[in-house]
Formats: structure tokens, C-alpha cells, sequence
């Protein structure tokens, strides 16, 4: 067995949530800046005078960053730890995000995106190791669900705040409200995450439950050697290829704006109303994804074996929603599949990231294991815009594009499910 779920009583205290609704604050935060982007495409298209392939550029200036950088970023969050690592990357990423409102030129809007993408790059791999340090692994999935509910919230908040934001104000002037509005959190971030071993409000109880089932609590940083030993490793790329699939399978989602208000002549408000909508479905995905995996663990099972079940259920029925929506007709046809490609989506998020920790070769590596994983779901999420639009460039129609999105779909599920085949061999 990779890993052992002990039996310890329950606890009074709940520090660990406390933790775990900080860092759910910081990634509602950081969602916001980086999707308020999308309904503003249109008047961004209009005023810099932009083509489909262009468009593709700018989606994928964020992708490129932040999938390169999450290569190193793992280890940087490893050897450095979270609170340091987020406090650094929130400035950045605000000072980059406001700065698109400052946009002139394509090149200009490209830079600042890249900013941003980089920028946010050590997010995720931080909120895994803060996961794995601070929940026993019978409650990691739902820790991962809780911030998963908190980049679905951020994504369905930021198309209709950006778009009043947008009518009220203008684009270039909702780029920075939204920035700023990020600041106070980071400062809440600062001033009050700890290491568990550091908490001066964290129990004995809670400790010994936080290290219920884990095999090696060490407070050691990895050394360059183990890090790159991942490479060595068939699971490492079969998680970084099943990455790229999985975001190969969503990447429709970011044409939504244009897709919703250019080819169903949606209002802007309308629009982005409808795609805050789904993101109602994706949260409903992440609850009962990550309650799903939980309880098989809670019932005996493994693991890697509860993660992977979700993650290759979630993608083919995904596949078969995102599918469906390129031959529905009517409009609330149309919403009804995205809503549950939405829910498929968020279904597999949790479990998704709760793969590292079950797979990874001990704790040290667990955010570099998660890093690596998230690159390759960001270097398809870098790819498939630039592929979409230069297929709706070349005359193709949108009812393609989300065919190919489908077909990504069913490729995450056989990547988890046959080529992924078990954790690695835990070390010291």
C-alpha cells in the first residue's frame, strides 16, 4: 500500500480549515485577475484592432509563463515554502494585471499577460504543499476541493464583476480595480499562514490528526538530485501528458466570451451572466467530486486509486458534454451541455491535484510532483488557443473547435486510466 489511513478521534479543533479558507481567499483572489480578461476580449478585439489568431496570442501569453515556469516553480515553493513564495508572486501578479489596462498594442498586451501568467506561476504548487502539510490524507481531497471551489468561485464572479465593471467604467479601468481589490488579502496571507510546526494555535489533537496516514512529515527541503529524479520517472510524464489532455478538454471555455456574444449574440451583461452560470456547476463538481474520492479512501481504498477513478470518469463524461454541445441547437440546449462539461470539469479538479501527494515519491516532492503536472495542463492551455484560433481563422466553425476539445477529453481519460498505472516507489 502507498499509503495507510490510521484511525484517530476526532478533534475538537479546526485550525486546518481556518488555513485552508486563507488560502482559498488568496486563489478567489487570483482567479479573478486572471479571467477577467476574457469578457473583455471583444472591446479589447474592437479598440487594438485584433484578429482571431491574435486573440490566441493573448491567451496563450498567460499560458506560456505559467506552464514553463511551473518546471522549476515546485521546487522554489519546496525549498522556499508557501508564505514567502505567495506574498512575492500576489505583487507581482497585481502591479501585471493592472498594468493591462494600460494596453496600446498587441506586444504591450502579450508582455503583461506573460507577467501575469509567471506571476501566478507558484499558486497552485503552494496551496498543494500547504494541503499536504496541514490535512491528513483521508481529508486532503476535500482541503483540495475547498480551494478547487475557490478558483470556480473566482471564475464565476470575475465575468459578470468585469463586465458592469466594463460598462460602468470601461476595460482599461476594470483591470485595475480588480487589481487593487487583491491587495488586502495578501496582506491577511502575510499575517497570519504558519507552517503547522510553527501555529502557536494548533493543538497536539489537531497535530496528531493532521499526521494521521502520512508516511514521512519531514520539514527537510528536496535537493536538486530528487527533483530532477522525477524525470526518471514513467508516472511523472504520464501525469504532465494527462495534464495537457485534461486542459485540452476545457480549453473551449476561454472562447466563451466571444463565442457567446459574436456567434449566439449574447449582450456583454448576457454573456457574462451565462458563463457565471456554469461556474455554479463546476463548484457543484468540485463538491461532489472530492466527497466522492474522500469517501473511497474512508471505505479502504487507496489513494492513487480513489484520485484516478474520478479523474478518468470526470474526463469522459466530459468529453461526451463538451461533445454534445457542437451538435446542440437552441440556446438552452447549448447551456445545459457546457453546464455539465462544467461540472465535469470541476468533478475531476480536486482529485485532479490530490494525484501528487498519492503519487508522488515522498513529501518533499509533493508540490514539485504537482508543478510538473499543472505545467503540462498549462502548456495545453498555452497550445489550444492559438490551435482554436487559427482554425476560426482558416474558416472553420466553432462547432469544430469544440470537437476538438472533446477529443482531448477522451485522451485525459486513457492517459489516467491505462498509462498511469500506479504511485511511485516511496523513498526516504
Amino acid at each position: 500500500m502507498h499509503d495507510v489511513v490510521a484511525y484517530v478521534p476526532i478533534v475538537k479543533t479546526r485550525r486546518r480549515w481556518t488555513v485552508g479558507g486563507l488560502l482559498s481567499l488568496m486563489i478567489v483572489v487570483n482567479y479573478l485577475e486572471r479571467s477577467n480578461i476574457g469578457i473583455a476580449l471583444p472591446a479589447i478585439r474592437h479598440d487594438l484592432a485584433l484578429n482571431n489568431v491574435q486573440i490566441g496570442m493573448v491567451l496563450s501569453g498567460f499560458q506560456w509563463t505559467y506552464a514553463i515556469a511551473q518546471v522549476p516553480m515546485g521546487l522554489v515553493v519546496d525549498r522556499f515554502g508557501p508564505r514567502r513564495v505567495v506574498l512575492t508572486a500576489g505583487l507581482i501578479w497585481s502591479a501585471f494585471a493592472a498594468a493591462t489596462g494600460f494596453a496600446t498594442s498587441l506586444v504591450f498586451l502579450i508582455i503583461v499577460r506573460a507577467w501575469v501568467g509567471l506571476a501566478e506561476s507558484p499558486m497552485f504548487p503552494s496551496g498543494i504543499k500547504v494541503v499536504d502539510a496541514w490535512f491528513p490524507t483521508r481529508e486532503k481531497a476535500r482541503a483540495i476541493g475547498m480551494y478547487e471551489i475557490a478558483t470556480q468561485l473566482g471564475g464565476t464572479c470575475a465575468p459578470l464583476i468585469a463586465a458592469l465593471l466594463i460598462k460602468a467604467a470601461g476595460w482599461r479601468l476594470m483591470f485595475i480595480l480588480m487589481a487593487a481589490l487583491g491587495l488586502v488579502p495578501l496582506l491577511l496571507w502575510w499575517r497570519f499562514y504558519q507552517k503547522p510546526e510553527d501555529d502557536k494555535f494548533l493543538s497536539p489533537d489537531e497535530r496528531a490528526l493532521i499526521l494521521s496516514g502520512r508516511q514521512d512529515f519531514s520539514t527537510t527541503v528536496p535537493t536538486f538530485a530528487e527533483w530532477r529524479r522525477l524525470f526518471t520517472y514513467k508516472q511523472t510524464w504520464a501525469m504532465i501528458a494527462g495534464g495537457l489532455s485534461f486542459s485540452g478538454m476545457i480549453g473551449f471555455y476561454a472562447w466563451l466570451p466571444i463565442y457567446l456574444q459574436e456567434t449566439r449574440h449574447l449582450s456583454l451583461v448576457a454573456a457574462g451572466g451565462s458563463i457565471s452560470f456554469l461556474g455554479v456547476f463546476g463548484i457543484t463538481g468540485v463538491i461532489a467530486g472530492s466527497s466522492l474520492s474522500d469517501f473511497l479512501i474512508r471505505r479502504g481504498w487507496q489513494a492513487f486509486n480513489a484520485r484516478r477513478i474520478v479523474v478518468v470518469s470526470g474526463s469522459l463524461l466530459g468529453a461526451v458534454a463538451i461533445g454534445y454541445t457542437a451538435v446542440s441547437g437552441g440556446y438552452a440546449v447549448m447551456l445545459a451541455a457546457l453546464a455539465a462539461g462544467a461540472f465535469c470539469g470541476g468533478f475531476n479538479a480536486a482529485s485532479w491535484w490530490a494525484l501528487a501527494p498519492a503519487v508522488s515519491p515522498n513529501d518533499r516532492l509533493v508540490a514539485s510532483l504537482g508543478s510538473l503536472q499543472n505545467g503540462g495542463a498549462f502548456l495545453g492551455a498555452a497550445i489550444v488557443p492559438l490551435l482554436i484560433g487559427r482554425l476560426l481563422d482558416l474558416h472553420y466553425d466553432f462547432h469544430s473547435v469544440i470537437a476538438v476539445s472533446a477529443c482531448f477529453g477522451l485522451l485525459s481519460a486513457f492517459i489516467y486510466g491505462v498509462l498511469l498505472r500506479g504511485p511511485i516507489e516511496r523513498t526516504a
